[in-house]
């Protein structure tokens, strides 16, 4: 390994890039970094501008980031190996952690791989962990309560081995929480408090009719879920309004899927003028819809707003920094340290992972500014705008919502 040379500026540096950070940089996702076509037709237009100075787009800069000059990314048998079941280019969640994972891997010179395990074979989330092991890889990252299960069933078969466990605890076959080993730390996230943000600024932008369509009744899904009808009600409360509706149905699948699209066409054909689309691949289902139907959509983890003008605003969350942050304590220590071996990160707004896009996406609300959302955003760091993560049902609000 060469010798690390990522410090902490270049961390903050980092965490400048890598998802919704703080409000004054929350929106430079490097998930979507554009096609090389775009980037280069940028760079001509910047060149034809008349300013006489060759510009960088920040889709180069971000490329630039990327560069692999030593090798750092192998096919196999990387010392960091990010373990997934979707596309590490599929523009959102994945993405983002793979992002996460090569950016620090390649400031630091450490080497990495990606493995894919099939959605349709559920015995392959293990056999993926097992072969990243055979291939010494000293660190496995992956994401999501079908591998929680996998490290579950297998933290204590590979104790020299360390697991970064995104999204999900160490479960066991019936779905019941596991004791958590010291060779696995865990990162999860307060998307409940990104979902009210997403929710409460479409009501204060004048939506009344609203729609949630989630992936599958897996935590991270209820959170954000659950969240958006908090901040929908709290709105309606703070706007004295009564005529406030939210369709909500669970897709039970991650993927674009014709079923997705029925639903939203449908949602939006009876009234509904925007869904917060909540689950992997499925948003395309529905933005197909919104296109279709002169609808609008909220994305989800990353920033979406460049898929479309039908994109209002995204509930994001700070993927990428986060998985950073954690790969920086564990070279730094390592392994990981008493405070992180066998334990719980969350990550929200007090660490500046928890937002709607502002600064360097386009804000499409019309009827509110900015300082609004910042003045909300400030009174949930400081606690006098709380957000209930619970979710073994959901919240009591006084809007209408139906349960599909």
């Amino acid at each position: 390994m060469r010798k690390r040379k990522l410090g902490l500026a270049g961390l903050i540096f980092i965490l400048l890039l890598t998802g919704c950070g703080k409000p004054a940089q929350e929106t430079a996702s490097l998930s979507e970094g554009g096609t090389q076509e775009e980037t280069q037709q940028e760079s001509k237009e910047n060149k034809e501008s008349g300013s006489g100075v060759e510009m960088t787009s920040w889709r180069e800069s971000v490329q630039k980031m990327f560069e692999d000059p030593y090798g750092d990314y192998r096919e196999t048998g990387g010392e960091i190996a990010f373990l997934t079941d979707g596309s590490v280019e599929d523009g959102g969640y994945n993405e983002a952690i793979f992002n996460g994972v090569r950016m620090y891997a390649l400031g630091a010179g450490t080497s990495f791989s990606y493995y894919h395990a099939d959605p349709n074979a559920p015995e392959s989330y293990q056999e993926m962990i097992q072969r990243a092991v055979e291939d010494n890889a000293g660190l496995i990252v992956c994401a999501g309560d079908i591998f929680g299960e996998a490290v579950g069933a297998l933290q204590e078969t590979y104790p020299q081995t360390s697991f970064l466990l995104v999204d999900a605890v160490p479960r066991d076959e019936e779905r019941e929480e596991l004791p958590i080993a010291k060779n696995v730390h865990c990162v999860l996230f307060h998307e409940e408090q990104a979902g009210y943000l997403a929710g409460y600024m479409a009501v204060w932008e004048g939506y009344r009719n609203l729609g949630f369509i989630g992936g599958r009744q897996e935590p991270a899904v209820l959170r954000y879920g659950y969240g958006y009808l908090q901040g929908i009600n709290a709105a309606a409360k703070d706007l004295s309004l009564d005529d406030v509706s939210v369709n909500y149905w669970y897709a039970d699948t991650y993927s674009a899927d014709i079923a997705v699209r029925e639903k939203a066409d449908g949602w939006y054909e009876n009234g509904t003028q925007i869904i917060f689309a909540c689950g992997g691949g499925l948003y395309e289902s529905v933005l197909e819809a919104a296109e279709n139907q002169d609808g609008l959509m909220i994305g989800v983890d990353v920033d979406q707003c460049r898929l479309s003008e039908r994109v209002l605003t995204s509930a994001v969350k700070n993927i990428g920094a986060a998985v950073t942050d954690a790969l920086d304590e564990y070279y730094a220590a390592g392994g990981w340290s008493e405070e992180d071996a066998g334990q719980v990160k969350r990550y929200g707004v007090e660490d500046g992972c928890a937002a709607i896009p502002v600064v360097d996406s386009e804000w499409r609300f019309k009827e509110i500014p900015t300082t609004h959302f910042f003045e909300i955003y400030k009174q949930m760091k400081r606690g006098d705008r709380t957000v209930s993560d619970a979710i073994d049902m959901p919240p009591e609000v006084a809007i209408a919502v139906n349960f599909e």
